[in-house]
């Protein structure tokens, strides 16, 4: 089985990711012996456009892969970008400071933490009238799908799609984000699980297989593997 990726904060000295290119290097190395084929680099969107730019990541995504091929790794990195929605949003994408995954129509979307206000419907249509598919960061973290279940399940009937973390499935975030997570998992509203790596070592490692066999055990491992393997390489678009 090959795996894929999509939530990965591994650029070096972005986000709250990575602070050296060492530390990068680590976690493609782990990632590596995952059997992770692919990660999608997704730095704040917010972090890359008042800090740095966009070209500045594309030259640290062509860095790392130069460095792991010469070490023997087999995973590739390609870019995203982790997308907090605002009203700015659609005209970033645009624009080209917000970059959907791999140059591909599906978007790496993180919801706002609190709740749902009136722009928020507003600009989730504009992108999807962009001819743009949101994904939906971490939805079992997020309050406002806490708090209203219903709207969850209203978008994913709108075709936008959930990503679940690895680590949520086996309770790294806590009880309540562990059930939630089970939850959408069992009523068939994740399209792909990712690692939401942050660090080589700790709290938010690359824990993606570990998440598939939590998935396994809950769903059963055919069903699992689309999560991790076919849903993710089909929104990549390879």
């Amino acid at each position: 089985m090959k795996i894929y990726d999509l939530h990965n904060h591994l650029l070096p000295s972005i986000d709250d990711g990575p602070d050296d290119m060492n530390e990068s290097l680590e976690i493609v190395r782990i990632s590596a012996e995952q059997k992770v084929e692919i990660i999608l680099a997704t730095p704040h969107r917010k972090d890359v456009n008042e800090l740095y730019s966009i070209g500045h990541i594309k030259k640290l995504v062509d860095e790392i892969n130069e460095l792991s091929s010469d070490k023997g790794y087999i995973t590739k990195i390609k870019l995203g970008m982790e997308n907090h929605l605002d009203v700015h949003l659609p005209n970033d994408i645009q624009n080209g400071y917000a970059l959907p995954m791999d140059e591909g129509k599906h978007i790496l979307v993180e919801m706002p933490w609190g709740d749902r206000e009136s722009y928020i419907d507003n600009t989730l249509n504009e992108i999807q009238e962009m001819n743009y598919i949101p994904v939906i960061a971490h939805p079992e973290r997020m309050k406002i799908f806490m708090d209203d279940y219903g709207f969850l399940r209203e978008l994913v009937s709108r075709g936008f799609l959930m990503q679940l973390t690895a680590s949520s499935l086996y309770g790294k975030f806590g009880r309540e984000v562990k059930m939630f997570a089970r939850e959408i998992l069992l009523d068939g509203l994740c399209r792909v699980i990712a690692s939401d790596t942050h660090m080589a070592i700790g709290q938010r490692e690359p824990d993606l297989l570990k998440g598939f066999e939590y998935a396994a055990d809950i769903i059963g491992t055919q069903a699992a593997e689309k999560l991790v393997s076919d849903n993710p390489k089909e929104l990549l678009e390879i």
